[in-house]
């Protein structure tokens, strides 16, 4: 048998953990370049994923867990088969908290309350236009974080009440799955590239006048 989750997913789920905790953390003591390195490191993981999610292994890929609204209502309703990796619902659920990540390093990119933080982008948007990018920034961690909450509900309800072990697999990988895991150097190729990227695209940003 093969791991259900390869050893890149497994490194991404708790390496995200670990970089939006140290933002969150950073944000809060104002160490202000901890905070936006450890942005930097969310985008890349984010960066990452989704690419992941279109050429890494079988349970890892987007087509593999995606599911249409009807798999989706009859999951909810009990009806739908078993099948490994993510159900439909847990599947959408990964959809949305990558967006919503992106959306909340995006908008802190280009957020600055003028006084203490000023995130790398903000001199190229008007000051109106990063307020509002600040204030969308606060309204997202708050949207991720119910979202968050409800994740660790449903893991906790699978995991005590229905018997269904979620977090082992997160671990060791599990050995249910029904193909061979893509390699780990092609995952770290592509860490480097968007890692590379992203330098990339910041060594161009115009300075601040």
């Amino acid at each position: 048998m093969f791991p259900r989750w390869d050893i890149a997913t497994r490194l991404f789920h708790w390496s995200l953990i670990i970089a939006v905790l140290l933002s969150w953390v950073s944000q809060q003591e104002d160490y202000i370049q901890v905070h936006i390195y450890s942005g930097y490191g969310v985008l890349v993981l984010v960066g990452f994923r989704i690419l992941w999610g279109l050429m890494g292994s079988v349970h890892s890929r987007f087509s593999n867990f995606l599911r249409s609204p009807t798999s989706v209502w009859q999951y909810l309703r009990g009806e739908a088969p078993k099948q490994v990796g993510h159900n439909p619902v847990g599947g959408w659920s990964v959809i949305l908290i990558l967006f919503l990540l992106l959306a909340q390093v995006v908008t802190g990119l280009f957020n600055t309350d003028e006084l203490i933080y000023s995130g790398p982008l903000h001199h190229l948007l008007e000051p109106v236009w990063a307020d509002r990018a600040g204030e969308w920034h606060e309204w997202l961690f708050c949207i991720f974080c119910a979202v968050i909450a409800v994740h660790i509900l449903a893991v906790a309800y699978h995991q005590l009440v229905r018997k269904h072990d979620l977090m082992g697999p997160m671990l060791h990988g599990g050995q249910d799955g029904s193909a061979a895991p893509s390699p780990l150097w092609l995952a770290l190729i592509i860490v480097a590239l968007v890692a590379g990227a992203l330098a990339l695209g910041l060594s161009f940003v115009p300075a601040p006048e």
